[in-house]
């Protein structure tokens, strides 16, 4: 009687399988675009109410100079901003923020999420 260690050859092994396990650079890219695709957030939409809440707030903090904190959809997702507001541009319809660092971001009013004072 002659005993077979157990290997790709013997009865439990998957050898008809063994040679797919790799994938194609064409399906690893297009699985990866899949996922980004998937982490995508639509853009919200605000009401009036709330717009109308977002500008008080950003008109009170322009004129006394106060921090804010500025939740911005760009790029298919949501990011949080510090700062101070430099200038609110009507005809633009754009937000000129400044961070603590100094570097100016310039956010679309119909973008904004959230804005809240510090």
């Amino acid at each position: 009687m002659v005993f077979l260690k157990t290997n790709k050859l013997t009865k439990n092994a998957n050898v008809r399988w063994e040679a797919s396990r790799m994938m194609l650079p064409e399906h690893v890219t297009k699985l990866r675009q899949r996922t980004s695709e998937q982490k995508k957030i639509a853009k919200h939409e605000l009401d009036e109410q709330e717009l109308q809440e977002i500008g008080y707030v950003v008109m009170d903090a322009l004129n006394h100079t106060l921090e804010v904190r500025v939740i911005y959809w760009a790029d298919w997702a949501y990011n949080e901003l510090v700062g101070y507001i430099a200038k609110v541009d009507l005809q633009l319809k754009s937000v000129r923020f400044e961070k603590e660092d100094g570097d100016i971001e310039i956010v679309p009013i119909d973008c904004i999420k959230s804005v809240e004072r510090l």
